[in-house]
């Protein structure tokens, strides 16, 4: 296997799971990895070869002994609403093919770890608009009121923990126009200017999929439970991802902190079910003591519980045990 090493350092390091989203940070912003998501998702992409499209990439690299191939990419720190700060996990320009332009389109990448309490789709949005927004008056957007200069924005969001009907869903939502009276059309570049896209790579491997599929390189990149060195092999084999130095390392931290996690969701789902387990048992030995003093000493139950000084959070439980045994 090809080894020069800026995906595969990632997929050894051992951190603590909060840094599991740096990982993926790290991750998503290779060149390469890069590179592909601009091919799968991005129309201005989709006929130019995945060699090409590291050229209309406007990035620094953060250089170092490894030879490393991760952008810089733009600040991803947005304060341009007082009190509102956004921080993006990867923000860069891209230059349009087949333009002049310097800077064509703006693209952010987000990797979603966690389930939210609200719409992540919302959030989407909203992304789009502060990245439209913060174009006024800055050096990647335009001048005063040149709104022709106005640049379109892509949010690209890999979900990794979604509901099973949402695995292998891959979304796309944009601006279109709707003739509701007289039709004429506007230039379309006059209106395109944002595409979210969301992607929720399955948690098993596509069959059904070409081999080097981008949702099966997703799965295998972000989700499946390999050992680093397969994981390394398949991205290289299959996907002709180089293993830099450096994505090897991403993706071997990225595989640690992962396996750390779901061992520690099932460490607490076992110490979960001991203690309902024994607070179960606890209820069902309360209930017979507070049905024998109803029945002694002719109580009623809250009667009973008092003079058992049964906490108050343990009564439901014992209440629930004594009326099943009525049915």
């Amino acid at each position: 296997m090809i080894t020069n090493l800026a995906i595969a350092d990632e997929i050894e390091k051992k951190t603590s799971d909060k840094n599991l989203d740096q990982s993926c940070k790290n991750i998503l912003s290779n060149i390469q990895i890069l590179a592909r998501i601009l091919k799968a998702c991005v129309l201005e992409f989709k006929d130019i070869s995945l060699e090409e499209i590291p050229a209309y990439i406007e990035y620094e690299t953060i250089r170092n002994e490894a030879g490393n191939d991760k952008i810089k990419g733009m600040n991803t720190e947005d304060h341009t609403i007082s009190g509102a700060t956004i921080r993006y996990d990867v923000l860069f320009t891209v230059k349009i093919p087949g333009t002049d332009e310097s800077i064509g389109l703006i693209i952010n990448v987000e990797a979603q770890n966690y389930k939210p309490s609200y719409p992540l789709l919302s959030r989407a949005v909203y992304y789009c608009a502060r990245l439209i927004a913060r174009q006024k008056n800055q050096a990647e957007g335009f001048d005063h009121s040149d709104f022709q200069n106005l640049k379109k924005v892509y949010s690209i969001w890999i979900v990794m923990n979604s509901a099973k009907k949402k695995e292998g869903v891959f979304n796309q939502y944009t601006i279109k126009e709707e003739c509701l009276r007289k039709t004429y059309h506007f230039p379309k570049e006059d209106y395109d200017k944002l595409s979210i896209i969301m992607l929720y790579p399955n948690n098993e491997y596509d069959k059904n999929e070409e081999a080097d599929s981008f949702m099966n390189m997703l799965y295998i990149l972000f989700k499946a439970e390999m050992t680093p060195e397969d994981k390394k092999y398949q991205l290289c084999e299959n996907y002709g991802i180089l293993m830099t130095k450096e994505l090897a390392k991403e993706v071997e931290d990225m595989c640690n902190l992962s396996q750390g996690i779901r061992d520690e969701a099932r460490a607490e789902g076992l110490a979960k079910g001991r203690a309902e387990g024994m607070a179960r048992g606890r209820a069902k030995g309360l209930s017979e003591a507070v049905k024998s003093l109803m029945n002694s000493m002719n109580l009623s139950m809250d009667k009973a519980m008092d003079c058992l000084n049964i906490a108050k959070d343990i009564r439901p439980a014992v209440i629930k045990n004594i009326e099943n045994e009525k049915k």
